[in-house]
């Protein structure tokens, strides 16, 4: 596929990046190694469209997570008669486990920025401890089970934890000058695909919202993302939204795993870790933009979820 559809611009030991070939269409792939076995492609402006055989791929038994940073993806399982429709904040599992060896992808990208972390289930075993290997090996078979349900893809929407966690990601200069960088890059990648799984396994059960109510609990979430200064009530959002509170809190933890409040929450937070990293402003300020009035209530709040105070935290990534 390589030499087919990409050319290498760039090779470092830790990071490989690639043209889209002008037949193909046009943008760049990075490839971030950090170790055997732990890598992750980025897309970048990527339009156009590949035809790929199962066959051609590097790995035979694969599991992909894909995240839809910007743009639109859809990718065709021709045999299968499939189509996978990726578009942004979608958080989409992959595998080619059951899939024969003829079967065509093909994949049409439009302005498409992504990530994904590819990982070879032959490889996984590496990451256990050798006296455990064939129980978590039976272990994480059961999660990849429970996640597909003999399907070869799942797509659900990925919740604010894992979005900024592939941000931070992001944010990292691949050209790993100490061992510290990469370790760090490695953990929050194996951070990301834990918590990945973890959130895929708990959004395969059945919802029992039907197509109106799951579009209002997503207007729901929009507007709550839109006032984190000020957010309206529960009672005053379900008026708006047009739906029970009773099903707007049942909605909201079967859709996103948290209550309204919850989700506000970590959205408010993981803006104030992104000011206290990219931002001069003192810590007053961003507990204000953040919806806290109290900045020692900021404070409080953000060393539960980081584990960390606001302070420290920025002292730290001074030096990343």
């Amino acid at each position: 596929m390589e030499n087919r559809c990409l050319t290498r611009t760039v090779i470092k030991p830790t990071f490989i990046q690639y043209k889209v070939n002008d037949n193909i269409g046009s943008g760049l792939i990075s490839r971030v190694i950090l170790n055997q076995g732990l890598e992750f492609y980025l897309s970048t402006d990527y339009t156009g469209t590949t035809q790929v055989s199962n066959s051609e791929l590097k790995y035979k038994n694969f599991f992909e997570i894909n995240y839809c940073i910007s743009g639109q993806s859809i990718v065709y399982l021709e045999n299968k008669k499939e189509s996978i429709n990726i578009k942004e904040g979608d958080l989409v599992f992959h595998t080619n486990d059951d899939l024969s060896l003829s079967e065509c992808f093909i994949m049409e990208m439009k302005n498409y920025n992504g990530f994904i972390i590819s990982l070879c289930n032959d490889e996984i075993k590496k990451f256990f401890f050798p006296e455990c290997v064939e129980e978590m090996l039976e272990t994480w078979e059961k999660s990849m089970k429970a996640i597909f349900k003999g399907k070869s893809y799942f797509k659900v929407k990925a919740p604010p934890s894992i979005e900024w966690s592939i941000r931070e990601l992001l944010r990292y200069n691949y050209d790993f000058k100490d061992a510290i960088s990469l370790l760090l890059c490695q953990s929050k990648l194996i951070e990301i695909i834990s918590k990945s799984v973890s959130y895929g396994i708990s959004k395969r059960k059945e919802i029992n919202l039907n197509k109106a109510d799951i579009d209002e609990i997503y207007k729901a979430k929009d507007i709550l993302m839109n006032n984190i200064e000020s957010p309206p009530s529960i009672k005053e959002l379900s008026r708006i939204c047009n739906i029970n509170p009773y099903k707007l809190k049942k909605g909201f933890k079967e859709l996103f795993n948290n209550t309204p409040y919850g989700y506000l929450r970590e959205v408010r937070l993981h803006k104030g870790r992104y000011l206290l990293e990219n931002t001069e402003m003192n810590l007053s300020e961003i507990a204000n933009i953040v919806g806290y009035n109290n900045p020692s209530k900021f404070s409080e709040a953000f060393k539960i979820q980081f584990n960390i105070t606001p302070s420290e935290y920025r002292e730290v990534n001074k030096s990343i």
